[in-house]
């Protein structure tokens, strides 16, 4: 009998499934992402290694989409800028997924690429090697928190109750989808003037 000439399952194939599965609003269990197939369980373990393998395939499709592309241009600045905007676009877009993908190691090459072209980013600013990769993690929970943060309502904040300057600044607020991005951008602008002080501090140091 003839082969078929399209692959009935893949790895990509898992990924997408899984992830339409769970940005539905639901758990990522096996056996309904299976069903949702129409395969057997087993049939998946024949691509990924189990709950974990189905996460890693999710991050594959999703840093093909986002993050795939070459590092970014420009000074060490405008290079943490471009990695951080993709990332967290590609977490913001997917905020379920992301719940997901913080629980596992992250060992595919193409998402390495990011953080090593991070490391180099911060080693050419000037900050010492030990607290690069700390740095790095900062950054991390930066860009996971403000994808996160896309899941939250369009006001965050409830004008009754608030008092004072709180309760001023709160109806002119953004909200929604530009709230999100001003936060986005609000925070990278702190954090790269918080390691440009932290440079300049070892620098002016005895």
């Amino acid at each position: 009998m003839a082969r078929p000439r399209t692959a009935i399952l893949s790895r990509e194939i898992i990924g997408r499934a899984a992830i339409d599965y769970v940005e539905s609003g639901n758990e990522l269990q096996l056996v309904p992402l299976a069903r949702r197939l129409g395969v057997s369980v087993s049939s998946l373990y024949h691509h990924v290694s189990g709950r974990d393998g189905v996460i890693h395939a999710m991050r594959q499709v999703l840093v093909a989409e986002y993050v795939q592309a070459g590092p970014a241009a420009g000074d060490w600045r405008q290079r943490i800028r471009g990695e951080v905007e993709r990332t967290w676009r590609m977490y913001a877009a997917h905020p379920r997924v992301l719940q997901h993908m913080m629980t596992v190691v992250v060992d595919e090459p193409d998402v390495l690429r990011v953080y090593s072209t991070l490391a180099d980013a911060l080693a050419e600013a000037g900050l010492p090697d030990r607290e690069i990769l700390t740095t790095i993690e900062v950054v991390d929970a930066f860009s996971f928190g403000a994808a996160l943060d896309a899941l939250s309502p369009d006001n965050v904040l409830g004008v009754e109750g608030a008092t004072g300057k709180l309760a001023e600044l709160i109806p002119g607020h953004p909200s929604g989808a530009a709230r999100n991005r001003l936060v986005f951008d609000r925070g990278l602008d702190l954090l790269i003037a918080g390691i440009e002080a932290r440079v300049a501090a070892y620098r002016s140091a005895p």
